[in-house]
């Protein structure tokens, strides 16, 4: 086997390779084997076809090329293996030649990276603090989920729920398509409505009626609205006012399954409000650090991993939208893009997430964070399904998520 390596540019590694008829043969022979077993031939046993009678029924070429298939994956692990070459991700391979074989393959390894000042990096958290408004509004917040709506005969205030029917005209008189609805509920103040549409509604009493005209946003979500003049036909059917729970010991019970004093209710409210800040704050922390990291890293590395990032974005988008009942096909066509168009576009964040990983690659081994194997198993034991296939993944995700987060108590300050 004659093998030739050369280093190329972007952290890339070409390998030619060579072999010579004998070191063919044994896949050669595998593929005539496997490709026997698919065929029906008079006279033979599936898997017992001589070599020139299959020859003759699927093609010379087709063994060949199913060979190559069977040895473009042994002969590539063998030459890594031997010439030390650590590859980090599936390389591209071509067939230059099959009389002789010869397979010429482009792998990326890891990158020379530089952080040079990353340890002159901080960011400095700041104090937390939880106002008695922040209480309150959040106890709203929860009562409001627990509303009772009951109907008045007053006039409409901001809070109110009311029940209309609508249309929507051109300045002409004539009748506009998607502007109508009968019995609609509205609660004034939450600007469901094209801005000022509900501000006219303020004032208005149960059976009464009323014209105005709005002009709709330049930027509203149908083109055909934008900066449109819209003259509306309004009727209230029902006006309905808020009535919250009284905030006590009963209602804290029903919310909460526990018996609580009101003051202790609202301690508990400003505990977990205080656990929450922190956490969006400690997020903001985070992401201001990795940016900062993300500034001191210089890298360069092979085309093949920014492909293989914008594959992985791709299939995370798909899966989100189907698991929210959503169509990919749909999504483009609302962008007005092509699948390619939209994959070049995710490259420049693709680049930036390999750069990033690479460069806390290098600040932690700089650094020597070391996790100990206890926190691992730890945590291992709170993650459902471990299977002896998925084991070393996830000891390895849980493994570095360790080490990040020490890496950022380390910078955050």
């Amino acid at each position: 086997m004659d093998i030739k390596v050369k280093k190329l540019p972007k952290a890339e590694v070409e390998i030619v390779v060579e072999l010579t008829e004998a070191e063919f043969k044994p896949h050669l022979d595998k593929s005539a084997e496997e490709l026997s077993k698919q065929v029906k031939i008079d006279g033979f046993r599936e898997g017992n076809v001589p070599f020139d009678v299959l020859s003759k029924h699927v093609g010379k070429e087709m063994i060949i090329n199913n060979a190559m298939d069977i040895a473009i994956p042994t002969v590539l692990t063998e030459v890594v293996k031997k010439e030390k070459i650590e590859i980090i991700a599936r390389p591209k391979v071509e067939v230059l030649s099959t009389e002789p074989i010869k397979i010429k393959a482009v792998a990326p390894v890891f990158p020379e990276i530089k952080v040079d000042g990353y340890e002159k990096v901080k960011v400095k958290a700041k104090d937390v603090k939880v106002e008695q408004k922040d209480v309150d509004g959040a106890i709203d917040r929860v009562t409001k989920q627990f509303v009772e709506w009951k109907e008045v005969l007053r006039e409409i205030e901001k809070g109110d729920k009311a029940e209309i029917d609508f249309e929507g005209f051109d300045e002409g008189g004539a009748s506009l398509e998607g502007t109508q609805s009968k019995n609609h509920p509205l609660i004034i103040g939450e600007n469901m409505m094209v801005p000022g549409f509900e501000d006219n509604l303020i004032g208005m009493k149960t059976g009464e009626e009323k014209d105005f005209e709005l002009k709709f946003p330049k930027d509203y979500h149908k083109e055909n609205f934008q900066d449109k003049k819209v003259k509306f036909h309004v009727k209230v059917v029902k006006v309905e006012k808020p009535e919250y729970p009284e905030v006590n010991e009963e209602f804290i019970e029903k919310i909460t399954g526990q018996k609580k004093k009101v003051e202790d209710f609202k301690k508990d409210v400003e505990r977990d409000l205080t656990e929450f800040k922190k956490g969006e704050e400690r997020k903001k922390l985070e992401n201001e650090l990795l940016e900062k990291f993300l500034d001191v890293t210089k890298t360069e590395f092979s085309d093949i991993l920014i492909d293989e990032e914008v594959d992985h974005m791709v299939r995370e988008m798909k899966h989100d939208m189907q698991h929210r009942g959503l169509k990919f096909e749909d999504y483009l066509a609302h962008l007005k893009k092509t699948e390619d168009e939209m994959r070049e576009e995710m490259k420049k964040e693709a680049t930036k997430r390999i750069t990033l990983r690479f460069g806390l690659h290098e600040i932690m081994n700089k650094e020597k964070v070391e996790v100990p194997e206890d926190k691992v198993a730890e945590q291992m034991k709170q993650v459902p399904n471990v299977t002896p296939e998925n084991e070393g993944q996830i000891k390895g995700q849980i493994t570095n998520s360790l080490k990040i987060t020490q890496l950022f108590d380390k910078f955050i300050k």
